[in-house]
């Protein structure tokens, strides 16, 4: 009665995951087709052998043997699941019914008389667990390679950084629950075909209950991935200003560290006595050159030149960087001119001018150390970051027609 229940609960938890999904299903990039399906099937299933089991129902008979076979069809869904959450495909494509082939071939061998008395059987039931066991594996092998190559380990997106992580994480957790689930299956067909039982992969349900459990209450707790589209448009709209503003932070008050009991040089010592009580406004007063006066889209700048421009020795600069900066100079003077060629991106200076004169402008020799300084720093390149800003307005343009409407 214990597990019917529970069948009952997970199933009642998987619809409401089902519906509320599909209510959003054009505008959740986190959704297509064949999450729908798996999360269809599994609730279904689970709804059949919870209501019978109860006694709410006696229509639907919960059945052990072939017909489970046809169960497995969530194993290559889910493998598709990831291909068109990849691709961005909310669509089945009759492509994928070769996906299908081999639960045909496993069902087809089941259920026909002659073929199961063939070398195919040539270990008894056993045969069976052997066959799923390479199904389930392979396609976990399969999607491993996927999400490794697209996802996992990928590098250069060319999305929203916050939106790629989103995506990943929500990958790693939903594999680690296809992966437990598969074993599961694979303990239940194996102890099954041991012990003479009918097939129904059932032996180790409840642990399945509870990873699919897990998995409905993640959807359901995790906006980006419940909705999709609206809450990341949010975490989009965040893109622009937080860019610019974690990079104000580096080359600004985050950057400094206003008191340093690192000295070990005796020279050193000797001048912090001297210099302790100005540390605050030579840091003050090299935040203004770097980001009101924009010294450094003067190609040559360097530490004598903010020296002379504060009216203080170089001595002086040098100590700063080397005891009062998470930055060496030369990286400070990279991201400032990096904090200047976004802040010019935002002010539409790409309108008129190239990418080439934006990193003349800020300060660069020339765009190869423009472009890798750039996608160092915002783990961009130029043109990537140039292309999310266009899509960001079309955003902007939607929700505000989206408002209209409402």
């Amino acid at each position: 009665m214990l597990e019917s229940f529970l069948f009952l609960v997970t199933s009642i938890v998987g619809f409401i995951t089902f519906f509320l999904m599909i209510r959003v299903y054009r505008s959740n990039p986190f959704c297509n087709f064949y999450l729908i399906l798996n999360i269809g099937i599994i609730s279904f299933r689970f709804f059949v052998h919870g209501t019978y089991g109860v006694g709410f129902q006696s229509i639907l008979e919960p059945t052990a043997g072939v017909s489970s076979i046809l169960y497995l069809i969530i194993i290559p869904s889910a493998y598709l699941y990831y291909k068109n959450l990849i691709l961005q495909n909310k669509r089945y494509d009759l492509e994928d019914l070769k996906h299908l082939s081999f639960l045909l071939f496993l069902f087809t061998i089941n259920t026909n008389d002659f073929l199961k008395q063939s070398f195919l059987f040539y270990f008894g039931e056993m045969t069976n667990a052997i066959f799923i066991t390479m199904h389930i594996f392979f396609y976990l092998i399969l999607t491993f390679n996927l999400l490794k190559n697209k996802v996992w380990f990928r590098k250069g997106v060319t999305f929203n950084n916050e939106h790629f992580n989103l995506i990943k994480n929500w990958t790693v957790f939903f594999y680690l629950i296809n992966v437990l689930c598969g074993c599961m299956v694979i303990v239940s067909v194996y102890n099954e075909s041991y012990t003479g039982v009918q097939l129904s992969g059932k032996t180790a349900v409840l642990f399945s209950l509870v990873f699919w459990l897990l998995s409905f209450l993640k959807i359901l707790v995790s906006p980006e991935i419940l909705f999709g589209l609206p809450e990341l448009n949010k975490t989009l709209s965040k893109f622009h200003s937080s860019a610019l503003k974690n990079i104000e932070a580096i080359v600004n008050d985050n950057n400094w560290i206003k008191v340093s009991s690192s000295v070990k040089n005796a020279q050193d010592r000797v001048l912090q006595e001297n210099i302790k009580d100005q540390i605050s406004d030579y840091i003050q007063e090299v935040n203004k050159l770097s980001t009101k006066s924009l010294f450094f889209r003067n190609q040559k700048a360097s530490q004598s030149d903010i020296a002379a421009d504060i009216g203080i020795p170089k001595s002086h600069i040098v100590f700063l960087f080397k005891y009062h900066s998470n930055l060496s100079f030369s990286e400070f003077r990279m991201n400032s001119r990096i904090q200047d060629a976004i802040g010019l991106i935002e002010g539409s200076f790409l309108n008129t001018e190239t990418l080439e004169s934006l990193a003349y402008t800020t300060g660069f020799a020339s765009y190869n150390p423009f472009f890798t300084a750039f996608k160092k720093i915002t783990n961009y390149a130029p043109q990537e970051y140039v292309k999310v800003k266009k899509d960001l307005k079309s955003f902007s343009r939607g929700d505000k027609v989206h408002s209209l409407k409402s």
